[in-house]
């Protein structure tokens, strides 16, 4: 038996909905967070696709995520606002932030959301697509609970929070203009998510993502988890985790650094109160449309034109590997872990 299934894009969306339908958790909500999962899992970024599923579920059961939040939105001026996320699934509350986000950009020509009292919303990504389609420059972010020391500590206080940039390749033809910019990174040389994939299929990690709790270099994925993931660019990673926490946690009100709760923990599941941000910008303010595409188009040209370094390389840009395995994937299925679909399955068919 194969351990990778290949499903439909539209088959595996219903699933995740009906998993999480049976939460308790209305169908437009369900629908919402079930698109950005499986927007990720089309992208190739399965660390951040239905294989969160079963935690959400679980963590939706002990009420560690509200089924039902009171999302308050604080209306801070024409193109500010604050949203109060009440608890809720990090989809939910991430989507309704990017909606206000949109909204006031289009009516302002720039505008900043952020969020307190969320959850893991996913990867930035799937809300960068929404924006870039909608003919916005989106610069977002979100926090995370501790997993890295300060640069030079030992204590955990830094959450490996991503950071993501996106922009339309034309503002006159969002689907058929080429392939948009979209930058999603998180500020360790690897994530978490990545760690437990490999430990979970029995793999090494590779040496330089993670030191053990005693500082040493490490290939286990499980001991680089005990112990010390690494900033990328040592303390100019460090300076980016900082500087996201910053704009979502500090400016939202809500929490910031080590008061982020771990959502793994089983134990004493509690609310993490994660925190995100959405900074959108019209470029249609700036530049013509037309002039706009023109230089998109000039600036992505002169990057792939670049002569690669090895015979028969190629020179890419921010999200074209997975924007094309996303177009290939739309007609040809997604893979997915036999184990990760028998959960999916399992959760969609609950009583």
């Amino acid at each position: 038996m194969s351990d990778t299934e290949i499903i439909a894009a539209g088959e595996l969306t219903a699933l995740a909905v009906s998993a999480l339908e049976q939460t308790g958790m209305p169908s437009a909500d369900a629908q919402t967070t079930a698109h950005h999962l499986v927007t990720m899992d089309m992208m190739g970024v399965s660390t951040h696709g239905v294989h969160r599923l079963d935690q959400y579920v679980n963590r939706l059961k002990v009420g560690a995520v509200k089924v039902l939040p009171e999302i308050v939105v604080e209306d801070k001026g024409p193109n500010l606002a604050v949203i109060d996320g009440g608890d809720g699934q990090g989809q939910v509350v991430g989507q309704r932030a990017l909606d206000l986000a949109m909204e006031k950009a289009k009516a302002t020509g720039l505008s900043y959301v952020t969020a307190r009292r969320s959850s893991h919303f996913g990867g930035t990504a799937s809300y960068a697509l929404i924006a870039v389609k909608a003919g916005l420059v989106l610069i977002s972010g979100t926090g995370a609970s501790p997993a890295l020391a300060p640069f030079g500590g030992r204590d955990m206080k830094v959450g490996n929070n991503p950071f993501g940039f996106a922009a339309p390749a034309s503002l006159t033809d969002p689907d058929g203009g080429g392939l948009p910019f979209v930058l999603d990174m998180a500020q360790s040389v690897a994530a978490r998510g990545k760690m437990r994939k490999l430990r979970d299929a029995g793999e090494k990690m590779p040496l330089g993502w993670a030191l053990d709790k005693d500082g040493e270099p490490t290939t286990d994925p499980q001991a680089g988890l005990d112990g010390f993931i690494q900033f990328m660019g040592g303390y100019k990673g460090y300076g980016m985790a900082l500087m996201v926490d910053i704009l979502c946690g500090l400016l939202s009100g809500g929490v910031y650094l080590d008061d982020s709760k771990d959502m793994w923990n089983t134990e004493d599941p509690a609310p993490q109160g994660t925190t995100h941000f959405f900074l959108a910008i019209d470029p249609a303010r700036l530049l013509a449309p037309a002039d706009y595409n023109t230089r998109m188009a000039d600036f992505r040209g002169r990057i792939k034109s670049t002569a690669p370094f090895h015979e028969g390389g190629e020179v890419l840009l921010p999200g074209e590997i997975e924007l094309t395995l996303m177009a290939e994937r739309q007609t040809s299925g997604i893979p997915v872990a036999a184990q990760t679909m028998e959960i999916v399955r399992r959760l969609a068919k609950a009583a």
